[in-house]
């Protein structure tokens, strides 16, 4: 376009968009409609491109330039409350008497002194409050069954701890008890508990909330952590439980996990993309590979239904063993005892995961067994194989004497 001037430092003509986005540095893509409208400023065409983000109102009302962002990110929030919490200013100084000669000291030399302004001196010593939230937020913990958190002194004895906890309810029992006694709590979820109820710390319950305003935040909890993460997004989608077998139920069936359960109510994904990644590598790789890759799954994927994963794909994951032994159940056995051993290796137990009981009373091979296996599905290329062809006499000479040995 004639007259139209090149990209300046500012990065600006910008992109046109339809609607306003959330780029990927925090900033936003602001919508810049391409209608056609153009001006001529100092020779230069411009349009939508280069017009700066603006309010009309402030510009009128002070008469001056003024930019206007949108601050939408989480960045923006840490960047105001960084200045906030960073603490007192501080500046490094170096003090040396008058007419003496300064001796270098490094450890005395630089002193960490603190300085206070007027006005932060004033708004500390009246206390006054650094932020404000508003509403307030209460903090809803997790616990799995009978995993509820205890504190106890060194001093205290196993006895008296368990008779000082027993009876104690934790925010989500004492909310499962509160279903139970009270219909109208049961449309409430867990979170938003606080909003009509108070919790009384000395007689750890809930009651009905008649004024304030509070707002209830589950813990977060890692898909890492298994069981807890499952437990979370039960409780933030299932109304009125009243205790932990009322999320373990769907459609009138008690589910062994709650990961299986969260699975029935559609409130997760399903495995079909980790089971096609199972049959595709089935394809090019050897069974020892493919235990490792099911372990694998298994820790970092999170499956649903590790039972049916399983099941798909037993075949695959134990065709080497079938060939050296007609046992069913042995080959089995040993499938289970390679996985265990992967799964161990990686920080994890093999009873945390929905597999077939590892029956133990099978007598496997010797102990080296399942290292011979993974060096017999070493794929060798040709190139490798023919090596020694090209070995010089010494080398020739060793490598015989090796074989010979073997």
């Amino acid at each position: 376009m004639q007259g139209e001037p090149k990209q300046c430092r500012w990065r600006y003509p910008r992109q046109f968009n339809e609607a306003t986005t959330q780029g990927e540095d925090s900033y936003p893509l602001y919508r810049r409609r391409n209608n056609g409208r153009e001006v001529n400023v100092r020779g230069n065409t411009l349009d939508n491109r280069w017009v700066v983000p603006y309010n009309p109102k402030l510009l009128m009302m002070f008469n001056c330039h003024m930019n206007v962002e949108v601050c939408s990110s989480i960045k923006s929030v840490k960047y105001a409350f960084k200045y906030v919490y960073k603490g007192h200013d501080k500046q490094v100084v170096h003090i040396d008497q008058d007419g003496a000669e300064p001796i270098i000291n490094e450890i005395k030399r630089y002193q960490d002194a603190r300085y206070v302004s007027p006005p932060e001196a004033i708004w500390r010593i009246f206390s006054f409050a650094l932020s404000q939230i508003h509403p307030f937020v209460m903090s809803l913990h997790l616990h799995l069954p009978n995993q509820q958190l205890v504190r106890f002194s060194d001093n205290d004895s196993m006895i008296d701890i368990v008779d000082m906890e027993k009876d104690k309810s934790s925010k989500l029992t004492a909310f499962f008890d509160m279903n139970k006694m009270d219909e109208i709590a049961r449309q409430y979820l867990y979170k938003e508990f606080p909003r009509y109820f108070t919790w009384n710390l000395t007689k750890r319950c809930w009651k009905q909330r008649k004024k304030g305003a509070m707002r209830g935040r589950l813990v977060s909890a890692n898909p890492a952590e298994g069981e807890r993460y499952y437990l979370r997004v039960l409780l933030s989608h299932v109304r009125g439980p009243t205790c932990f077998e009322d999320l373990y139920t769907v459609n009138n069936v008690l589910h062994p996990t709650f990961r299986k359960a969260a699975l029935e109510r559609g409130l997760i994904e399903t495995d079909d993309n980790l089971s096609q990644c199972l049959t595709e590598a089935s394809l090019y790789q050897f069974p020892g590979a493919l235990r490792r890759l099911f372990a694998t799954i298994l820790i970092y994927c999170e499956p649903g239904d590790v039972r049916k994963l399983w099941d798909d794909h037993y075949n695959s994951l134990s065709e080497d063993y079938m060939r050296q032994c007609e046992s069913v159940e042995r080959v089995q056995t040993m499938v289970l005892m390679d996985i265990s051993i992967i799964l161990q290796s990686m920080g994890k137990h093999f009873n945390e995961f929905d597999l077939p009981m590892l029956n133990t009373n099978i007598n496997l091979e010797s102990g080296d067994y399942r290292e011979v296996q993974e060096d017999y599905s070493i794929v060798v290329d040709d190139e490798h194989l023919r090596a020694k062809d090209s070995l010089n006499t010494d080398q020739k000479n060793a490598y015989d004497e090796i074989m010979t040995l073997r």
